[in-house]
């Protein structure tokens, strides 16, 4: 009877290591279940993050390349406060104002050794020379009036040595100080490009520059 009673409880304590040991299995096999299951959506879900990580990344440099370029000086129109004249934000980089009477200029005197040294408003946006009259561009995101349309390979040529803002193509004159930003490698200047295609657009039309041998008053 002892004998019995002994196999008995063998039996049971077997059976009942033998249920432990089907459940901890079944939880392992659901475990390793799951975590495959969600692990290639993590991966992928992980490579889009980087990418928008670096994105967000040239974004940034680029708008610390525009800083350091001074890009704010002539592309944005000022305004007048309490504590003298300063970059207007409502029109951050749109450049020279449409329609923003000209100053008087000699016209005769255009393009000769008197224009050797620049001269510039007080707005900064139109500056005279040797080269004639140059109008800041616009170079927000507007398709129309700023380089929405442009491509990033037209916006790398354009600082490669050819301007593409007037009619036609002409080797881009002063005061733009080209021979600085053309040291900048292609990686930066797709920087720039990222950063002024998510500010702002500002629809402004900026005339086109007036070359020697032109009168300042076709413009107006």
């Amino acid at each position: 009877m002892k004998q019995l009673t002994r196999a008995i409880e063998t039996g049971s304590i077997l059976l009942f290591s033998g249920i432990i040991a089907f459940i901890v299995a079944l939880t392992l096999t659901g475990c390793g279940s799951s975590t495959k299951s969600t692990f290639e959506p993590q991966k992928e879900s992980t490579t889009s993050a980087y990418a928008e990580r670096y994105r967000l990344y040239r974004i940034e440099r680029g708008k610390q390349l525009v800083n350091l370029g001074g890009c704010d000086k002539c592309h944005t129109p000022k305004k007048t406060t309490l504590f003298g004249t300063e970059s207007d934000p409502q029109r951050f980089l749109s450049g020279f104002p449409q329609g923003e009477p000209l100053p008087e200029l000699p016209d005769s005197e255009l393009g000769t050794e008197e224009w050797e040294n620049t001269f510039y408003t007080t707005d900064g946006t139109v500056w005279v020379g040797r080269w004639g009259v140059s109008f800041a561009a616009n170079i927000t995101p507007d398709p129309e009036t700023g380089i929405g349309g442009w491509t990033e390979k037209r916006f790398i040529e354009t600082f490669r040595g050819t301007d593409h803002i007037g009619e036609g193509s002409t080797t881009v004159r002063s005061p733009m100080p080209m021979d600085a930003y053309s040291q900048l490698s292609d990686e930066e200047l797709r920087s720039i490009y990222l950063y002024l295609q998510v500010i702002k657009p500002i629809k402004n039309k900026v005339p086109d520059p007036i070359r020697p041998g032109q009168s300042a008053n076709d413009n107006k």
